[in-house]
């Protein structure tokens, strides 16, 4: 596969998951704040089941836009986003977490119970989403520095 092709399928690959990450999660929060309150006469389950099962669809959502923004320093490609070296040694710490978590939740779950084992993933994919989040807020502030040191720089004439 030739270097465009690649950077053609990584972008796209990435796309989608971020994408599809972002909608996800808009959609969970946005049933979540449409969602009737329970009646007085309500034992509260269904509600607390959609509360249960829409909370994993967030994170889930969340570590796919996650990994999606993570794949190209996983997979050794370009990336439009200049990150440096450490931010993409932060991002392929967050790829291990996401596919590590998986193995160990894997493991887990069938050693113990399944409920653990999926419980230990989903925790593995906070903290995932937590390090990718702080690599975009880094290289934010990265960027946002560079631009006022130009702005001075060209008000001074220096």
């Amino acid at each position: 596969m030739t270097a465009d092709k690649r950077r053609y399928v990584v972008t796209a690959i990435r796309g989608v998951l971020v994408l599809t990450g972002a909608v996800v999660t808009v959609a969970v929060l946005y049933s979540f704040s449409t969602m009737p309150t329970a009646s007085a006469s309500d034992d509260g389950f269904v509600r607390g089941l959609s509360y249960l099962f829409g909370s994993v669809f967030f994170i889930l959502a969340l570590g796919g836009a996650g990994l999606g923004l993570a794949l190209p320093s996983l997979l050794g490609a370009d990336d439009a986003l200049a990150f440096d070296r450490w931010q993409r040694r932060c991002l392929q710490a967050s790829g291990g977490l996401f596919v590590g978590g998986f193995v160990a939740g894997l493991v887990a779950g069938l050693l113990t119970a399944l409920q653990y084992g999926l419980l230990l993933w989903l925790v593995a994919i906070v903290l995932a989403v937590l390090v990718v989040s702080c690599v975009l807020v880094w290289r934010l502030f990265e960027v946002f520095v560079t631009a006022l040191v130009r702005l001075i720089a060209a008000e001074t004439g220096e």
